[in-house]
This record gives structure tokens, C-alpha cells and sequence, in this order.
């Protein structure tokens, strides 16, 4: 699935932070960002030269130029703030990226004839997981880290 789910900081986004989520995957000639108005990301489009389209919710502007729009990350979001809802009794800050991964392999998933193989494939067979799985403390010590 082409869903990223990362988490960039806590709080108010900088241009820093889409940098260090976002930045070192972005190709310039083919990348349009659509976001809203916030100047992090009008700063963050300027220095990587893309095309930018930003949507002004304050005066509920959903639709730019008839084909700009950010309806599937609010739909991601809603999706995944009622799973969280439903399943879980609140999330603790420290997994929150475990979480939004847990998420991305449900969505990877769901649509998929051989669930089971492919979730031992994302899983199991994943040479990375314990590594991931030790590296979670310092992520998360990282992460609060830029809020100071």
C-alpha cells in the first residue's frame, strides 16, 4: 500500500519535521503536496521546489481548482482514530508509530485474498522486526526530544 503513516513530531508541525518524516522520499518533478494552510508546509514545498496547493480550512475550503483535496488523509485519520476508539482504551505516546503500523498492515490486509501468508510476510518474515522492536525506546526518546 502506498499509506505512509509516520510520525513526524507531537504538537504543532514544523517545516524540519515534514523534512525529517518526508523529505528524503520526495521526488521533486512528480510530487504535488497538498496540506493546509499552515506556513510549515508552504516553507517545507519552497525549499524541496515542489508544487504546493494549500487548503484553507477556515473558510471550509475543501476543494481547490476542482482536483486538489486532502479527503483521504481526513478519511485515514477518522479510520484510524475510530479503531483506535474501538479497540483500545487510549494509546500511550511512546507506540504510537507501532500503532499507526498495526493500522497500515490491517489496511494492507483487508482487501487481501491470502491474509495469512501475507501477514507472515509482513511479520514473521520480517528481518527487521526485532531490531525495530529494541530501537522503539530510543524512537520515542527522539521523538519527545524535538518538543523541547
Amino acid at each position: 500500500s502506498g499509506l505512509d503513516l509516520t510520525v513526524a513530531t507531537m504538537g504543532r508541525i514544523k517545516k524540519s519535521d515534514i523534512q525529517k518524516a518526508i523529505g528524503d522520499r520526495i521526488n521533486t518533478s512528480q510530487t504535488i503536496l497538498c496540506s493546509d494552510a499552515h506556513v510549515s508546509y508552504k516553507g517545507f514545498a519552497k525549499d524541496q521546489n515542489i508544487e504546493h496547493h494549500p487548503l484553507k480550512g477556515i473558510i471550509k475550503q475543501r476543494v481547490k481548482d476542482k482536483i486538489y483535496h486532502i479527503q483521504h488523509v481526513n478519511s485515514t485519520h477518522n479510520r484510524i482514530k475510530k479503531w483506535i476508539d474501538n479497540a483500545f482504551w487510549g494509546v500511550a505516546t511512546k507506540y504510537l508509530q507501532q500503532y499507526l503500523n498495526w493500522f497500515k498492515l490491517k489496511e494492507q490486509l483487508k482487501n487481501n485474498k491470502d491474509k495469512a501468508l501475507l501477514f507472515v510476510q509482513k511479520t514473521v518474515l520480517d528481518v527487521n522486526a526485532i531490531k525495530n522492536y529494541r530501537n522503539i525506546e530510543a524512537q520515542y526518546q527522539k521523538l519527545i526530544s524535538t518538543q523541547l
